[in-house]
């Protein structure tokens, strides 16, 4: 065998085959693991026997032979499929019909306002946009609306910023990055005029570019490129959301914010003033927040930040935002989590209560996630916790409804309501199926609510997704009932009641 493959075998040998001198053939899990059931592991550490025997087998992995979803794929790649909710659509879709399937897409991705390719003003100054007093109504906007959700600015530091700001009399601030935000979010969730809205967006957009050009950005450039992700999420592209939340968390890189500020490292230094711990983490959190969800979203790669230390918010945070924030670093490609460990953070999940809608439609996206990585892994989740799944698909549909009665147009008002209907479709059990109507609807009234091209797309989608289920339902059950002719009971009759009983039920559902 020629040096050079067998510098490639033992780069990408396994864990086993490393300590026992084998020869790997780079699987996952590699023949040699497989043929002994051996436990398969690549990377510095390896999970205990212990655990392995509690598991009761060898685990499979979503590339392995053994997984209804192995395609050969690098482990990393597929994972990232696996948390990606526009690649599982796909693959639900080609199953059903492969010629008139969907194209891959991210589907409800918002409420579809396309607020950010609208033709744009002037750059202005933001206290020529707005009065003192108009700034402050939309701020309280902002803080009753947003800040419940995501928590990183403090009111009081912003009112006085405000102040400030419109005393001063200067062109530019470099407050003006959150101002700008903060009042941005506060015209689109108060309902504001769309040209002031248009105003504050552009010059917002004017300002964080030039701050990103800078060697030492300052902190409230950091928040300032926060508050715009959080607005194109609710307004703009996967793609330029995904290229925002990119530029922040380099922005932060840059700023050091990802650094516990007790940590002792040249790198951790910072030039700039000294911000508050729980500012910083708070910041820090939410950001990362968003780079992790919309990377699995859109399935492309997250913004790794070597060497970061700084933890969640010790205070000021509530135990849903905490936990929500903890459960999701965890979901990331690049952290495996086996069976065991996915069942206990569903248990964590579920335990938590919410009053916040937003913040239910979070957590059950959150469950959505886990799982779409049940399924990954090969693995068919307990009744139990498929209960869980399907309690958490209720109460956000509640929380959908609660939403759009109020037009706050949050993303997951749309988003979360059509995973629903996609998992439903594939769990395919009574207790499932039954919840199909009120999904249905719940999209149907967002629809109608807000008649934008992506709300009546995604509501659409999902009526050919359960067309298409209904009319595999119907071809199934055709070939059974001709299989059953010539074999009459005694009485000259074909028992087909549960089987009209089940017609009936699936129409009921369109």
């Amino acid at each position: 065998m020629p040096p050079e493959m067998q510098r490639l075998r033992s780069k990408i040998a396994c864990q086993s085959c490393r300590e026992r001198k084998r020869k790997c053939d780079g699987n996952f899990p590699c023949s040699y693991c497989h043929r002994l059931d051996h436990e398969c592991f690549y990377g510095p550490t390896r999970r205990s026997k212990k655990t392995a025997h509690r598991l009761g087998q060898h685990s499979t992995d979503i590339n392995s032979p053994e997984s209804p979803d192995y395609d050969g794929k690098d482990p990393q790649l597929q994972l990232l499929e696996a948390n990606s909710p526009a690649v599982f659509v796909r693959q639900l879709a080609l199953k059903m019909n492969a010629t008139n399937a969907p194209i891959l897409n991210c589907y409800a991705w918002n409420l579809g306002f396309d607020r950010e390719i609208a033709c744009l003003p002037q750059v202005s100054c933001i206290t020529e946009i707005l009065s003192l007093s108009e700034m402050h109504e939309l701020a309280a906007i902002y803080f009753a609306h947003v800040a419940p959700v995501y928590d990183f600015v403090d009111r009081a530091e912003v009112d006085e910023a405000i102040i400030k700001r419109w005393s001063n009399g200067f062109p530019y601030d470099q407050a003006d990055s959150m101002l700008l935000g903060i009042a941005a979010l506060g015209c689109l969730f108060g309902h504001r005029s769309a040209g002031v809205e248009m105003q504050l967006v552009h010059s917002a957009r004017i300002v964080l570019e030039y701050s990103s050009q800078l060697a030492t950005p300052e902190f409230d450039h950091v928040v300032g490129w926060l508050l715009r992700v959080i607005y194109l999420r609710v307004t703009s592209s996967p793609h330029a959301t995904w290229m925002a939340s990119c530029t922040l968390m380099h922005l932060i890189e840059t700023t050091k914010l990802h650094f516990d500020s007790t940590t002792d490292s040249i790198l951790a230094q910072s030039t700039g003033p000294r911000i508050h711990p729980e500012r910083r983490r708070k910041v820090y959190s939410v950001a990362q927040l968003f780079n992790t969800w919309v990377s699995l979203d859109c399935g492309k790669s997250q913004v790794e930040l070597r060497g970061a230390s700084s933890a969640l918010p010790e205070t000021g945070w509530t135990v849903e935002q905490r936990e929500i924030c903890r459960i999701s670093a965890l979901l990331g490609p690049e952290i495996y989590r086996d069976i065991v460990e996915l069942e206990s953070e569903l248990v964590e999940l579920c335990k938590l209560s919410p009053t916040q809608p937003m913040l239910r439609l979070i957590q059950c996206n959150v469950g959505l996630c886990i799982y779409r990585r049940f399924r990954a892994l090969g693995r068919v989740m307990s009744e139990e916790s498929l209960d869980s799944i399907v309690n958490l698909a209720r109460r956000s549909l509640k929380a959908a409804e609660e939403l759009v009665g109020i037009s706050s147009p949050w993303w997951h008002s749309l988003n979360i309501p059509f995973q629903i209907v996609c998992v439903l479709l594939v769990i395919d059990h009574p207790q499932a199926l039954v919840m199909l109507p009120d999904a249905l609807q719940t999209l149907r009234s967002v629809a109608d609510h807000y008649q934008t091209g992506m709300t009546r797309e995604a509501y659409e989608i999902a009526v050919f997704l359960v067309n298409q289920q209904r009319e595999r339902r119907f071809q199934a059950l055709n070939s059974l009932d001709s299989a059953l002719r010539g074999h009459e009971s005694s009485d000259g009759t074909l028992n087909m009641g549960k089987c009209v009983e089940e017609q009936l039920f699936l129409e009921d559902l369109l």
